[in-house]
């Protein structure tokens, strides 16, 4: 008896395995063709092959938003030298901390998705930033400060949104949708402070 169990062993592990195979292999096919749903926003994202790919609109997006941050972190450094208003100064700190913290979340992003990114703003928005600092300081200043930073921050919401409508990456639309709220509660404050200095 213990001799027919050692010949039919082999046999009936290979059967188990073939089925074991043939059952997991449409399973795994599957799995490798899924794109798993993008993870909401502050939520850790889950590896898909979305999120894995980044089109030409979506490094331009990094690249751009990129800039921008650059420049706003910048325009944030300018104020805090040149304005001695407080509360344009507060304005100038938010920039550059929160600017600081979208650009580290959009670094880690890019590298992942072997996206070289500028190491400076835009010709354009260094050229904007001289003008208004070739202004004297005080209120013709913190006026020409607080208008560049309205316009910036409306082109930023321009791109966050073609991103969110064109874009391909999970990762790369969700750096977009974080970062909404974060820029419209500038342009809030920057537009409220401008009103402020047209009375």
């Amino acid at each position: 008896m213990r001799t027919a169990r050692s010949h039919l062993a082999p046999a009936g592990i290979a059967a188990v395995l073939a089925l074991t195979v043939s059952a997991t292999a449409p399973a795994a096919a599957e799995a490798a063709t899924t794109v798993r749903p993008v993870a909401a926003p502050g939520a850790a994202a889950a590896p898909s092959v979305q999120a894995s790919h980044a089109s030409a609109r979506d490094r331009a997006y990094l690249r751009q938003a990129h800039r921008g941050n650059l420049a706003e972190i910048a325009a944030g450094k300018a104020a805090l030298r040149r304005s001695h208003d407080k509360d344009v100064r507060e304005i100038a700190w938010g920039l550059i901390r929160d600017h600081r913290k979208l650009d580290a979340r959009l670094r880690e992003v890019a590298q992942r998705l072997r996206v070289d990114l500028p190491d400076a703003p835009a010709a354009e928005q260094r050229d904007d930033l001289d003008a208004v600092l070739a202004r004297r300081s005080g209120h013709r200043f913190d006026r020409a400060w607080l208008r560049l930073q309205a316009d910036a921050h409306e082109q930023t919401l321009t791109l966050i949104r073609r991103e969110l409508r064109h874009g391909h990456s999970g990762s790369v639309r969700n750096l977009a949708r974080d970062g909404a709220p974060v820029v419209r509660h500038h342009l809030d404050e920057v537009r409220a402070e401008l009103t402020r200095h047209a009375r």
